[in-house]
């Protein structure tokens, strides 16, 4: 059963997961339960199917939801399906955030150079004379994502130097892993705050799918002499 709104992400309570839960019981095969998301207020609606018994339902313009992280306690990634050719990376978390060394440490293992910038427009300005082939931006660095005059630079560079840049965003607000919030947030991954003590191997699984799907293209345009 559908346990959180679809359009925002945000878990029902236990108290309106029970109502859904006793509405769609009580539904006909094929009759469409609708209610509103008492957080965004969006217009919900699940279909009755023949695996009702097992309370699974038929959600209408759902989204794909955020992947399970069970597998992080037992999995590994082979060390060598990181990428080879990372070498600096920027990292901008608030000054008290208790992972801000820890994650430098991290990126350090994997054969990065991480530097701090002093503010957002010190990134900024880095940016403009160095190569970074690696971003990480905490959501509240500048307050909130909306407000980040840092994450507006990212989204507003030209492809040809956005491609070349791992853009990486760590938050309350995100599920680690979900390929859909990341593009929607033109970042190439997101990771929940929650989840940082499992960024290694988070990390090392992302890189693999991204070398993946992007390789072969980056091998091309650097055997062209483009970036």
């Amino acid at each position: 059963m559908i346990s959180q709104c679809p359009h925002c992400q945000h878990p029902f309570s236990a108290g309106h997961q029970k109502k859904i839960e006793e509405a769609y019981a009580a539904l006909p095969i094929g009759k469409s339960l609708k209610f509103s998301c008492p957080t965004c207020q969006m217009s919900v609606e699940v279909t009755a199917s023949r695996q009702q018994s097992s309370a699974a339902g038929e959600v209408k313009g759902n989204m794909p939801q955020p992947p399970s992280l069970n597998w992080l306690k037992t999995g590994t990634i082979a060390d060598k399906e990181v990428l080879d050719d990372f070498s600096l990376v920027m990292i901008l978390m608030p000054n008290d955030h208790p992972a801000r060394n820890t994650i430098a440490t991290i990126f350090e293992g994997l054969g990065y150079k991480p530097v701090f910038p002093n503010s957002a427009s010190d990134g900024i300005e880095r940016m403009r004379f160095t190569e970074y082939t690696a971003v990480v931006l905490h959501s509240r660095y500048e307050g909130i994502l909306a407000d980040s005059s840092f994450h507006d630079h990212i989204c507003q560079l030209p492809m040809q130097t956005r491609r070349s840049i791992y853009y990486t965003l760590i938050g309350p607000e995100f599920h680690s892993l979900y390929n859909l919030e990341a593009l929607h947030n033109s970042a190439n991954l997101v990771v929940n705050d929650n989840d940082l003590p499992d960024l290694p191997i988070i990390l090392k699984k992302s890189f693999r799918e991204y070398d993946e799907l992007f390789g072969p293209l980056l091998a091309a345009l650097r055997a062209e002499g483009k970036k």
